[in-house]
């Protein structure tokens, strides 16, 4: 998503929330129910918000909201951007823990309004919608994938084959990266290749082991064939990018 322009900021603590009629948004508009029930309707569709519940209106919604029986708690945020995020109207319990971290930082910033023209809050609102687009990436991932997601990093440290990736998820191994590459868009070798090699790195910036006790850790028993691997994906040689961090 690309730079977006916070117009309009605020947290409703314990108060009925106010209903309005159909309305032709000229602004993305995200919503973020903490506690009550909020009721909308979105292109002549109706949606209801449960506690922990987000709902997104992109640019040229028509939307209405009638008003609660009772007192709620919410934040909503309307924004500009040439490039709204990628997300449903209905984002069902996406007020999970790290979202709430970021909606305390708004918190922090300021009282009940957020300043229009913070650039603190835009970053925070930013970082809010790419974790909502994540979560909802997450959420239609296939379960086979995410057995082989956690099989992989289970066993970094040990040899990876689709056989036993198969025999592990009680598929076949071409089913398996059938539905792998279409969730993550890439094979499950240069997945595993790919956390390797960034585990790798991370170690590699740390300096506390070997260049050969970090290609075992990372599941290579041959540290030349280690070596040549790293190079490809990153351009150095294990050793010239320790050096990056670590000159003497």
């Amino acid at each position: 998503m690309n730079t977006l322009k916070l117009t309009y900021a605020r947290h409703q603590r314990g108060k009925i929330a106010p209903p309005f009629s159909d309305q032709l948004i000229r602004y993305c508009e995200l919503t973020v129910l903490l506690k009550g029930e909020l009721l909308y309707t979105v292109d002549h569709t109706p949606i209801h918000l449960q506690p922990g519940d987000a709902i997104f209106l992109p640019n040229g919604t028509l939307r209405s909201r009638a008003r609660p029986d009772e007192p709620c708690d919410y934040i909503s945020f309307n924004f500009i951007t040439e490039e709204p995020p990628s997300l449903p109207h209905y984002i069902k319990g996406g007020a999970d823990g790290d979202v709430r971290l970021l909606l305390a930082a708004f918190d922090a910033i300021g009282t009940d309004t957020y300043g229009e023209d913070s650039e603190v809050s835009e970053h925070l609102l930013a970082a809010l919608l790419l974790l909502l687009e994540q979560r909802v990436q997450s959420a239609r991932i296939h379960m086979l994938t995410r057995r082989i997601l956690d099989y992989v990093q289970e066993n970094l440290s040990q040899r990876i084959s689709l056989e036993q990736i198969g025999k592990a998820c009680f598929f076949s191994p071409v089913y398996c990266d059938t539905v792998f590459k279409r969730d993550m868009g890439c094979s499950i070798i240069d997945y595993t290749l790919a956390r390797r090699i960034g585990l790798a790195k991370k170690m590699l910036a740390e300096g506390s082991r070997t260049l050969t006790q970090i290609a075992e850790r990372v599941g290579f028993e041959d540290y030349n064939y280690f070596s040549r691997v790293f190079k490809k994906r990153t351009g150095y040689s294990p050793s010239q990018y320790k050096k990056l961090f670590f000159f003497n």
